[in-house]
Order: structure tokens, then C-alpha cells, then sequence
């Protein structure tokens, strides 16, 4: 057994807005080698890049406030207790239009994956 907390990871901020990301479901804190993820969080008006994985399962918890979540250009408003499964190839980004934090966890499984970038410089 490992116990992480979330505010001992590291902590990995965007280069082109408030966005930020624990980084504690990885092999190299936890342990764990078959998935892995990371706890996001949005600021207001935040907004990701679209992208999508190989050779991976997606699923997200979103923790706290709302958003919109894009699937395949396709809006999706998502909030706290939400489960949301994206399957592998599905292109995906979020957006927080509101004045609160917007945060999930994610998941990948298997940890193995690839990431393709629509546009890598605002990752």
C-alpha cells in the first residue's frame, strides 16, 4: 500500500493560462503500472487544446464546478460527480466560460499511450 497526498506531487502548470495539474496517479509516485493520471484544474475562463490518445481508455471524475467538455466538436456540459468515458481516438478538449474552478480527475488505462496534439503549442 502507498499513500500520496495530492499537495506533496508535482505540480505541472500550463505555459498559456491558469491551468494546473497534480500529477499523483503516476508510476513514479504511486507505484502503479498498469494506469495512470493526474488531478486538473481550470481557472476561469480557462480553456484546453484539442487532442486525443492511442491506444488508451479516458475516463474522467470532474471534482468541483462546471464546464463544457468537447467531444468530437460536439459540446457537453459537465459538472461535480459527473463520470465521463472517452474511448480511444476520440478527439476532446474543456472550457470553463464560468467564474468558479473547474477540476477533475482523469485516468488512463493502460498507462502506455500516445497523444496527439491539434495544435501542440497550447497544450
Amino acid at each position: 500500500m502507498k499513500i500520496v497526498n495530492t499537495l506533496e506531487v508535482p505540480r505541472l502548470y500550463s505555459q498559456n493560462d491558469g491551468r494546473f495539474r497534480y500529477e499523483a496517479v503516476k508510476e513514479n509516485v504511486l507505484g502503479l503500472k498498469n494506469i495512470c493520471g493526474e488531478i486538473v484544474v481550470y481557472p476561469p475562463g480557462a480553456s484546453g487544446a484539442s487532442h486525443r490518445h492511442i491506444g488508451t481508455e479516458h475516463l474522467f471524475y470532474v471534482t468541483e464546478g462546471r464546464g463544457v467538455m468537447y467531444v468530437d466538436d460536439t459540446p457537453h456540459e459537465v459538472k461535480a460527480g459527473d463520470f465521463i468515458a472517452v474511448f480511444e481516438g476520440e478527439r476532446h478538449w474543456f472550457r470553463n466560460d464560468t467564474q468558479e474552478t473547474f477540476a477533475f480527475l482523469e485516468l488512463f488505462a493502460p498507462a502506455k499511450y500516445q497523444t496527439i496534439w491539434d495544435t501542440p503549442d497550447l497544450k
